[in-house]
């Protein structure tokens, strides 16, 4: 017991945090970096669905024809659905990851792993755990806020709104019928490598080392 707790207690130690800071400050970096971002979302989205016989073929022609049609709003497209499901997603899996993180390790000590591999383990079920709890209500938010990106270009359809695309997906039963696993098997290994990556000590001097 005592070695999972010294494990558990190098990561954040989750009952003397200050989890209104944790979530707030957490909530203020995903926005601002979503809004910086969201743009170059909507750009790469409508080149993916872009049919040959449109005209914009490049990132460049793209931006020029959403600026010339809809102004700067039309580059922020589906913005507000994204913002609405994807800071409850983010606590949700930041909840999650940190809280079954303890548990984890406590389930593989009793097999005598390796520390190393303890936290593998633990590290990789806490992310697999995470991540399926918060892709439940990001993939929705997700599927909805692609097709208002591209609402009316190159064929598509046009919605009245976010709610407009739900009610119509669950319809044909396609708001949460799309690929997770990629992200699943993504989440899994960032959480297995993230203590296996070595890190220098303070005061030491480690050419190459990563620094995390």
């Amino acid at each position: 017991m005592a070695r999972a707790n010294s494990i558990g207690q190098s990561e954040i130690n989750w009952d003397k945090l200050d989890k209104t800071k944790f979530y707030v400050v957490g909530a203020g970096l995903f926005t601002g970096v979503t809004v910086a971002l969201y743009p170059v979302s909507v750009v790469k989205t409508r080149l993916q669905v872009a049919s040959k016989d449109v005209a914009e073929r490049n990132a460049f022609s793209v931006i020029k024809g959403i600026l010339r049609t809809d102004g700067i709003p039309g580059l922020y497209r589906g913005f507000g659905t994204v913002i609405t499901g994807a800071i409850p997603a983010r606590i949700i899996f930041l909840t999650a990851l940190e809280t079954t993180k303890v548990a984890a390790f406590k389930t593989v000590e009793p097999f005598q792993f390796s520390e190393p591999t303890e936290a593998a383990i633990a590290n990789g079920m806490a992310g697999m755990i995470a991540s399926l709890f918060s892709q439940a209500v990001f993939v929705p938010i997700d599927v909805v806020s692609q097709k208002l990106m591209v609402q009316g270009y190159s064929g598509h359809a046009k919605y009245n709104g976010g709610l407009d695309v739900a009610r119509k997906c669950c319809m044909v039963g396609k708001l949460w019928f799309k690929p997770t696993l990629h992200l699943e098997v993504g989440h899994i290994l960032e959480m297995i490598l993230h203590d296996q990556v070595p890190c220098p000590s303070q005061g030491e001097n480690q050419p190459g080392g990563a620094l995390l």
